[in-house]
């Protein structure tokens, strides 16, 4: 899971430049701690979980093309 997220995170990168900030959480780790948000609904999604700004937007996949098209409407 952890290379397809490094493949979103290029895609991303290379579509809306170096300003992207992306973070590859390991939800079974002790870095989960610092996302006390999201672990509260970890029993309700299903892997992976992205997270845009701080809220749940996509789980169960990675879609390159929904979530571009979720953080240009951000920018």
């Amino acid at each position: 899971m952890q290379e397809e997220g490094e493949g979103l995170k290029d895609n991303l990168i290379q579509n809306f430049g170096a300003g992207i900030h992306y973070s590859y959480v390991d939800v079974q780790s002790n870095e989960m701690k610092n996302y006390p948000e999201i672990a509260a609904i970890m029993d309700r999604v299903n892997l992976p979980l992205i997270v845009i700004n701080g809220q749940p937007r996509f789980h169960g996949g990675i879609s390159n093309e929904m979530i571009s098209d979720a953080v240009s409407e951000l920018v």
